[in-house]
């Protein structure tokens, strides 16, 4: 394999296949990453086994071939190389790296070798998987809302592994549109868009995944720079991304789901309109006195306000905000955990904020005041214990 590329191309591949390298290897060719010299392009590919992703760059390929060098070493290499044509040659199982470190002819020159293992140990990577095929349209309109249905979901993923199907999000989709869902048991967020798949999805077919975070967040990355429109593959098993020059392949979490709605409270009447500007700056500054353990902020609702407080036993520290909002009810306190509640504030990028409530023990329902047409957006956050 011989070949020569821009220093920024070869970062570039590098940087969009990283996430996938596995940190703790069960085979030593996994903390590898894959080039494969093909005519004009290099392919760069890396797996844990469970997501793998493989992108291409341009480049002067002299002698086609393949190889797999440490991931960590090549990108720590690459990155700190000047914006520069970088060489690459194979030679007796090393990677070799070479060329001046700088535009002119004074510049110097660097080189370095890298030990490879046999490009025939990495696993190889399907371009195609049978399932659900769906296509998104780029520019402004689909490809944002995928993005934004993965942002306003994936926070809410479990992290404890004794619930593996809480430990992704949902994805279900059907011919009238698309849904998210993730919970952690605590809390809840649903992304439901309505949008017309009926060419793409036939009206009797639902499909429903679970999707590791890992992966989705992986695609957002790689949206944010993408134009094009994104092909989607829904498999049994996996879940496939073309996007472009780069494919995503990630394995998915074993259902079934959990039924999710029978959780969703149906009698929340009580209804508390508050300015996001206002709130959520005052939830951050109560809770730096809430306790280390809970995390409780306490909301007392009145007439026209709320008054926030936090108390800390470790410390013997009290807060306590008063906030006008737009709440007509009998008077109602309930206590939530701080970081949940600014997390879920932050996701809705609301100018203003409903809670739907019924007493302290029932789960609240958050939405943004506004929606665009077609989508509904709600968090569910459970409420903790009064202490103190």
């Amino acid at each position: 394999m011989k070949l020569r590329v821009d220093r920024s191309e070869l970062w570039r591949g590098i940087d969009t296949v990283l996430e996938a390298v596995s940190s703790k290897p069960s085979l030593p060719v996994l903390a590898n990453i894959l080039l494969e010299a093909d005519e004009k392009i290099l392919f760069l590919s890396a797996t844990d086994l469970d997501l793998s992703i493989r992108t291409q760059v341009p480049a002067i390929v002299e002698e086609n071939g393949r190889t797999t060098v440490s991931a960590r070493k090549l990108a720590e290499i690459t990155r700190e190389w000047p914006e520069a044509e970088v060489n690459i040659e194979v030679q007796d199982e090393r990677l070799k790296l070479s060329g001046r470190l700088g535009e002119t002819e004074k510049s110097g020159e660097g080189a370095y070798s890298l030990s490879g293992i046999e490009a025939d140990e990495f696993p190889s990577m399907p371009t195609a998987i049978d399932g659900v095929s769906l296509s998104l349209a780029g520019g402004e309109g689909e490809l944002n809302v995928l993005v934004d249905m993965i942002s306003k979901t994936v926070f809410a993923v479990s992290g404890d592994d004794t619930r593996p199907v809480f430990n992704g999000v949902l994805w279900r989709i059907d011919a009238q549109g698309m849904e998210m869902v993730a919970t952690d048991g605590s809390r809840l967020a649903c992304y439901r868009l309505a949008i017309a798949l009926q060419d793409q999805v036939q009206d009797d077919q639902e499909t429903a995944v679970i999707v590791p975070p890992k992966a989705l967040n992986q695609v957002v990355k790689l949206l944010g720079s993408h134009k094009g429109s994104v092909n989607v593959a829904l498999g049994e098993t996996q879940i496939l991304f073309d996007i472009g020059h780069t494919h995503l392949l990630s394995r998915l979490i074993e259902g079934p789901y959990v039924n999710y709605a029978q959780v969703i409270p149906q009698n929340n009447t009580k209804e508390l309109r508050i300015a996001s500007e206002d709130l959520l700056p005052a939830v951050r500054r109560v809770s730096i006195l809430s306790s280390a353990y809970t995390r409780q902020v306490r909301f007392k609702l009145n007439s026209g306000q709320v008054e926030l407080s936090a108390a800390s036993p470790e410390i013997g520290g009290e807060a306590r905000e008063i906030v006008p909002a737009q709440y007509a009810s009998e008077e109602l306190e309930v206590g939530y955990n701080a970081q949940y509640l600014m997390e879920i504030l932050r996701r809705m990028e609301a100018s203003a904020v409903c809670f739907q409530l019924n007493d302290h023990v029932t789960a609240a329902l958050l939405r943004p005041v506004e929606q665009k047409e077609g989508e509904d957006y709600f968090c569910l956050l459970m409420p903790l214990r009064p202490t103190g």
